[in-house]
């Protein structure tokens, strides 16, 4: 979905109920036009976020395909019970995702050798401005937010690893959910397997895990 700048300003600002109807028709039908016009409605503050960022257009635009992936995701994990605007719970899923964009766009600028001081000075000043914001006191609604995301989340990771047979559930239990870890040799001997075995049968439930997972609409991947 490709929205521009003027289009996201243009953009009619839904009324509670109407925001409301919206998320539910996306997630109880996967109505694909009630998510268009909820993520039209909102696209401001993704645009808000990366304009603060960068002005390099291409690096706008990774982070605003990334910002609507956040946009997504909230509208996925939005729960109507609660009472909060839609702009408000989206907001924390934007930043987070036009930050981590950020952050990986930073990571790999290379300086020339022949770069002059001052556009290499710009950079610092790019990189110290994501440090600013991510080390931001989170308000009380993103505390909220982020509480009530990740008990989400692990609401559908343990409905997830019921789909696993009990020895996958076993070896990614141990290995990626408990801390610290269970290391190989370890829970080869309990398991009275070999290491490579074990290996084996961890790649296999993690993938097992992954599908279960996106059955449930989590994804477990930035690119997703």
């Amino acid at each position: 979905m490709t929205i521009s700048y003027a289009t996201a300003r243009s953009a009619p600002i839904l009324e509670w109920a109407d925001e409301r109807v919206l998320i539910e028709g996306w997630q109880r039908r996967k109505d694909r036009t009630a998510l268009e016009k909820l993520l039209l409605s909102h696209v401001r503050i993704v645009f808000a976020w990366v304009r603060k960022l960068s002005t390099d257009r291409a690096e706008q635009e990774e982070m605003v395909s990334e910002g609507i992936l956040g946009l997504i995701k909230a509208a996925d994990m939005f729960d109507l019970a609660r009472d909060v605007r839609f702009s408000t719970y989206a907001r924390w899923w934007v930043k987070n995702s036009v930050l981590t964009a950020f952050e990986r766009l930073r990571s790999i600028v290379e300086l020339p050798a022949g770069m002059r001081a001052e556009e290499g000075q710009q950079v610092k000043q790019s990189t110290d401005l994501f440090d600013m914001l991510v080390c931001d006191d989170p308000t009380p609604e993103e505390r909220m937010i982020a509480i009530s995301s990740r008990d989400q989340l692990r609401a559908r990771l343990a409905d997830a690893l019921t789909g696993l047979n009990e020895i996958d559930r076993e070896i990614v239990t141990s290995r990626t959910l408990k801390h610290p870890s269970e290391t190989i040799n370890d829970l080869a001997a309990r398991l009275n397997m070999n290491t490579t075995k074990v290996r084996q049968v961890e790649r296999r439930a993690m993938s097992r895990l992954k599908n279960e997972l996106l059955a449930r609409g989590v994804t477990t991947s930035r690119a997703e």
